[in-house]
């Protein structure tokens, strides 16, 4: 299915909503400094609730070691600190080093500064770690930081202890009781925020947006498609309530068009039917016309010939007719059973020209074929002769006396496709631009051509543009810039023969 018209539309409103809620939620996890925006585990709010007090009270312990210059007991404080929670912990003082006067790493030294300055809780991470500097001031001459390195790891949730008090099925089971110190510590809220994980939230939200707006989209592009079918002449094409399967407005809808599809090909039936029917019957009191008009020549005298002469030439004229009429209904009729197979258009075109031409010079007119290329056409031979015969004998009833029609045979591509094109210009007065698209309908005649002699009875072309369909084809007419009326036929080619 093509991506564009309806179907875009909605697939991108559904998109642009997805993508707005998720900006409107990000924007909030920023602002409230929740959520993936600050890091998971590492956001400020978790850090400041869990590893503060901790630091708080290693800071305030390890404060006393360093005033009662007990720096040893500091070190394995700062060393079961590490053991059970997995933070490397630092004491700085206000000179930026530790408490035995040794340089710390830069990052802590920094922070440490910041905290110092704002009088606040510092928090700075990073993809594997996390630094929390808390100011402790126990005299006011003397102040520190605690700087706590927080490595990702020790966020991992700690696996529960196998039949221990708290296994499930124990009083209190299944709860493990919160903890100050060891594995587990900090529990995280949620997975930390990447741009992998957006970048999958982008792609499973237009995969939902792109099923959503199919299935939306889905029937009325099948309406549409059953609509253009059913345009072109397809008059038994139906969308079929077992195929159905929405059932909303929209099905209703198909259910509609069904109705109207099936409506529409009976009174078409019908108008065929009858007008067949009606053909045949004319032709039995016409032929009984014709006997009579012979038995009244042999009974009345001369005065009355002009009469008898006129009947027979509307005699002839109906005849003409009911033979089209008839012609066109058997061709409507046996479409679906006409044998296919290659024909010589350029021998076929020889034929009518020779035939034509012979005619025509008997009104002063004639009939050249000015271009032939060789190609051979898939079709029926008899649909095809009777769809150019009826274009060749109207330019020649319209070219004026004395003037040559010219048909030429040519070749035309577009795209993969390369059609065989009959050109057929006569030298007439051509016609107006506004009876042009109306040329190929039945029974119609330009107003100006309505007396029997140049006028037709208009079926000719309708039969001609049933046969280039019949082909695959079309048909076109159009007024020539130096005069006269060109028909331009296009057949596609067989496959071999170009």
């Amino acid at each position: 299915m093509p991506i564009r018209g309806i179907f875009l539309k909605i697939y991108l409103c559904f998109w642009l909503a997805t993508l707005l809620v998720m900006a409107a939620q990000l924007s909030l996890d920023w602002l409230t400094r929740s959520g993936p925006l600050d890091g998971g585990p590492f956001n400020e709010g978790y850090l400041k609730r869990t590893v503060a007090p901790v630091l708080a009270l290693y800071g305030h312990s390890a404060i006393e070691y360093r005033k009662l210059n007990d720096l040893a007991e500091l070190a394995r404080s700062t060393k079961r600190l590490k053991e059970l929670s997995g933070i490397d912990a630092y004491l700085v003082g206000r000179d930026g080093k530790g408490p035995d006067g040794g340089k710390l790493p830069v990052d802590v030294s920094e922070i440490a500064a910041r905290a110092r300055q704002t009088g606040k809780t510092e928090i700075s991470s990073s993809r594997t770690r996390a630094l929390l500097a808390l100011p402790v001031q126990v005299a006011n001459d003397m102040d520190y930081c605690v700087v706590g390195d927080i490595p990702r790891r020790i966020f991992a949730p700690p696996p529960p202890p196998p039949g221990g008090p708290h296994a499930p099925g124990k009083p209190g089971g299944g709860v493990p009781p919160p903890l100050i110190f060891g594995p587990g510590l900090f529990l995280p809220p949620g997975p930390p925020f990447s741009l992998l994980r957006l970048f999958i939230t982008l792609i499973v939200s237009a995969a939902v947006c792109y099923l959503l707006a199919r299935y939306l989209t889905s029937p009325i592009v099948r309406l549409r498609d059953a609509t253009r079918r059913f345009s072109d002449g397809e008059l038994s094409v139906r969308i079929g309530k077992g195929k159905v399967r929405w059932k909303d407005e929209l099905s209703e809808l198909a259910d509609d068009f069904d109705t109207m599809a099936e409506r529409i090909e009976s009174l078409m039936t019908r108008q065929r039917r009858l007008i067949r029917d009606i053909s045949h019957e004319l032709r039995s009191p016409l032929a009984r016309l014709n006997v009579a008009l012979e038995i009244m020549r042999g009974q009345c005298g001369p005065e009355a010939a002009l009469t008898l002469d006129r009947i027979e030439r509307e005699a002839i004229v109906l005849n003409e007719m009911i033979g089209q009429v008839l012609e066109l209904a058997r061709f409507e009729n046996s479409v679906e059973t006409l044998q296919m197979a290659p024909v010589d258009l350029p021998g076929l075109l020889e034929e009518i020209v020779e035939d034509a031409n012979y005619e025509a010079n008997i009104t002063d007119r004639s009939v050249r074929l000015t271009g032939c290329i060789p190609c051979t056409v898939s079709g029926c031979e008899e649909w095809l002769r009777r769809g150019i015969e009826n274009v060749v004998r109207n330019a020649i009833r319209y070219t004026r006396v004395g003037t040559t029609v010219d048909v030429r045979l040519e070749k035309e591509v577009e795209g993969p496709v390369v059609h065989a094109v009959i050109n057929v210009h006569d030298h007439g007065e051509g016609v107006p631009e506004s009876d042009l698209p109306n040329l190929f309908l039945p029974f119609y005649r330009v107003s100006a051509a309505r007396d029997r002699q140049t006028g037709g009875i208009g079926l000719g072309l309708a039969i001609t543009r049933s046969a280039a369909e019949l082909h695959n084809g079309s048909v076109a007419v159009s007024n020539a810039p130096e005069g006269g009326l060109t028909v331009v036929i296009r057949l596609p080619l067989d496959t071999g023969s170009h």
